[in-house]
């Protein structure tokens, strides 16, 4: 319960991130965070709550261990129940056996982008983290953004980030994290999921999309406010990207 933010938000069994013991270290195999499915249904996701000060390392162990290279965080950095600590040094530190160096960040309108080298100094395994982290999220709890453009940018640029990191070999999930890995977390997913299928069968079905990614994880889509803005966010998507709003309708 030490690793948990919150007791109603518990990932299931069937579907949770599993990490590698340590030898002589209880609960070393456990992590807060699910395996959500992509428009293909494999495991292209995985959602996760905000680190806690005494699971910054096994965030990082899970990273290395999926080989993460697309790491999303729409969440506020600072102290409180509601804010995620910052969980990189200035220069590098290292839990356990991962070594976490901070190499760059860029501020963009919407986020901010870092990057990162994580190693694994037991196989001397290095892999290279991008993480996008959303900037203007309303900070009243259950509310969503009024316009859609910041997310529509963030979905865009981490999806192209993942397919290039796929084109060349690259099969690890893309990891978002938010305070719980509920509601933000789980919009973006769904926007991006949406968006898959917008582009390949030129229609979409929020309905069942929704009613899916509901069923991978607790408190996931729990406000109507949230299922609308997809319909808004998904709808500015095609009208941005020139695709026909006509095919971007959810029969449900």
């Amino acid at each position: 319960m030490s690793k948990n933010r919150n007791e109603s938000v518990i990932p299931y069994d069937r579907n949770r991130v599993i990490l590698t013991p340590i030898p002589m270290k209880e609960n070393s195999t456990y992590i807060n965070a699910s395996f959500i499915e992509g428009y293909d249904n494999s495991e292209a996701f995985i959602i996760t709550q905000d680190p806690l000060e005494n699971t910054i390392g096994d965030f990082w162990r899970m990273i290395s261990e999926q080989s993460i290279t697309t790491l999303v965080m729409i969440s506020e950095i600072g102290d409180g129940p509601r804010k995620c600590p910052r969980y990189w040094a200035d220069d590098e530190i290292q839990y356990d056996h991962i070594l976490v160096k901070y190499m760059q960040s860029e501020s963009c309108p919407y986020y901010t982008r870092r990057e990162f080298n994580v190693t694994n100094c037991k196989i001397d395994d290095t892999i290279k983290v991008t993480q996008f982290q959303y900037n203007g999220w309303p900070t009243v709890d259950g509310e969503v953004p009024e316009v859609c453009r910041g997310i529509i940018e963030l979905v865009d640029q981490a999806l192209n980030h993942h397919n290039r990191d796929k084109s060349i070999g690259c099969k690890s999930p893309l990891t978002v994290h938010c305070s719980l890995g509920t509601d933000r977390s789980s919009i973006f997913v769904t926007m991006c999921i949406l968006v898959q299928q917008l582009r390949t069968e030129k229609s979409i079905d929020i309905c069942s999309t929704a009613r899916k990614i509901r069923s991978q994880r607790p408190r996931l889509l729990n406000s109507f406010a949230q299922y609308e803005f997809l319909h808004r966010a998904i709808a500015n998507y095609a009208d941005l990207h020139k695709l026909s709003t006509e095919t971007a309708s959810s029969e449900c």
